[in-house]
């Protein structure tokens, strides 16, 4: 039985967390022994490892040294999360460089890596199973993100301020703290934002309830590599509103009529607003996600990691 290292950035949540826990379980599916950083089992695991998958490349390149080390004739996978390649590029490069493989999770990271790398990429759609749609009544708009600045957390809130008096929307947030400052922010907007709701760290099963029945998903970030939210919304025919950043056009598409510009605050305003008011706007946007669906195939990204592995000499 093989086994491989799984390194996630320290106190990873949200998206990497479900990345990593996904990943995991597919390669436990295919036989795979899997030990995760952190773990008792990680010092014995690392003299036998066959593969370091590592998330993040700049994050994860101390233990990855650590480890290849110790293992120097394991293969090395990394996997480009959001902010390595857009906004750390120049610290993701040595890691790049030595791997195997690479992972992006949307065609246009791409773009961000060199001809070289490009060569040993693989695009892996995150995916999550087909669930069935509900009536979409309540005026809940989603927001689905952790506490840190690069997700413009609190832009949704502004925005909800912008709309007339006689909305009905108001943006219900989950997602952990992990900035105190942006946690002070968040409760004294909430506090004074009759529109504007945080429950904080939820469990996912909340979460996924709470996309499945919004009217809307938000995803106001300035950077991402390939959002988890995103193709769930599409799993789920959830309409989906998103800054016009490389990691949401690459799952979204250019001409999606939902985008706007990452920090337009009165951009996302008009958008709720059409969502309200204008039902076949809302319809398209539906449908939209519901085509881009069978990205979100488990069965596509089982067949993905196989060709992976395949390629590097590992599968079954």
């Amino acid at each position: 039985m093989r086994t491989v290292l799984l390194s996630t950035p320290p106190g990873a949540l949200g998206g990497n967390r479900t990345t990593a826990l996904r990943w995991a379980q597919q390669l436990r599916t295919m036989g795979w022994t899997v030990c995760r950083t952190g773990h008792d089992s990680e010092r014995q695991a690392a003299s036998r490892a066959d593969l370091i998958l590592a998330l993040h490349a700049v994050r994860a390149r101390p233990e990855v040294d650590r480890w290849l080390a110790r293992r120097p004739e394991a293969k090395l996978v990394v996997a480009c999360t959001g902010t390595d390649i857009y906004e750390s590029k120049d610290s993701a490069q040595p890691l790049l460089e030595r791997a195997d493989r690479i992972i992006v999770l949307q065609e246009r990271a791409l773009d961000e890596l060199s001809a070289g790398q490009r060569r040993r990429a693989h695009v892996i759609h995150q995916s999550t199973p087909r669930r069935s749609v509900p009536q979409r009544e309540a005026p809940e708009i989603a927001v689905i993100a952790s506490l840190r600045a690069v997700k413009e957390p609190l832009l949704a809130a502004a925005a909800s301020r912008l709309l007339p008096e006689e909305s009905a929307l108001r943006v219900v947030h989950v997602g952990p703290s992990i900035c105190a400052e942006l946690e002070d922010e968040v409760r004294r907007e909430q506090a004074t934002n009759a529109r504007y709701e945080w429950r904080g760290n939820v469990r996912r099963s909340e979460a996924l309830c709470l996309l499945a029945g919004a009217r809307a998903v938000v995803l106001p970030s300035r950077s991402e590599g390939g959002a988890n939210v995103i193709t769930e919304a599409f799993a789920m025919g959830t309409p989906v509103l998103a800054s016009r950043v490389p990691g949401n056009t690459g799952l979204l598409g250019e001409e999606h009529p939902g985008l706007f510009d990452a920090g337009d605050v009165q951009g996302l305003a008009r958008l709720m607003l059409r969502l309200e008011r204008e039902p076949r706007f809302r319809e398209d946007l539906a449908r939209r996600s519901a085509m881009r669906a069978s990205l979100a195939s488990p069965e596509r990204e089982a067949a993905a990691w196989r060709h992976l592995l395949e390629g590097l000499g590992l599968g079954a």
